[in-house]
C-alpha cells in the first residue's frame, strides 16, 4: 500500500509540474519536489524489491539489481535530495516574502 501510494504522489506531482508549466508558469520548485518525491519513492520501492527477492535481487545481472543502481545514480542525476531540498525551501521562503512583505 506505501508503495503504491508513493508512487501515485510521485506520478501527480509530476504532472502537476508538467500542467504548471504547460501554463506558462515557473515551475522551479515544483519540478524540484516531484524529482524529489519520483527518486526518493523509487528508492523505497526498489529497496523493499531487495528484501523480496532476498540474495537473488542483489545478484549481477538480475532485474532487480539493475534497478537498484539505475536508481541510486538517478538519484544523484540533476541534484541530489539535498539539492532538491534546498531548492524547494528557497522557493517557498521566497514566496512567502512575497506575499507577505
Amino acid at each position: 500500500a506505501q508503495m503504491a501510494t508513493g508512487i501515485d504522489a510521485a506520478a501527480l506531482l509530476t504532472y502537476r509540474a508538467a500542467w504548471l508549466r504547460d501554463q506558462g508558469r515557473n515551475v522551479t520548485r515544483e519540478a524540484a519536489m516531484a524529482k524529489m518525491t519520483a527518486t526518493e519513492t523509487a528508492q523505497q520501492v526498489i529497496d523493499a524489491a531487495v528484501q523480496i527477492w532476498g540474495g537473488l535481487g542483489v545478484v549481477s545481472g538480475h532485474p532487480v539489481e539493475k534497478l537498484y543502481r539505475e536508481i541510486r545514480a538517478l538519484r544523484i542525476y540533476e541534484g541530489a535530495t539535498e539539492v532538491q531540498q534546498l531548492i524547494i525551501a528557497r522557493q517557498t521562503l521566497a514566496a512567502y516574502s512575497q506575499a507577505n512583505p
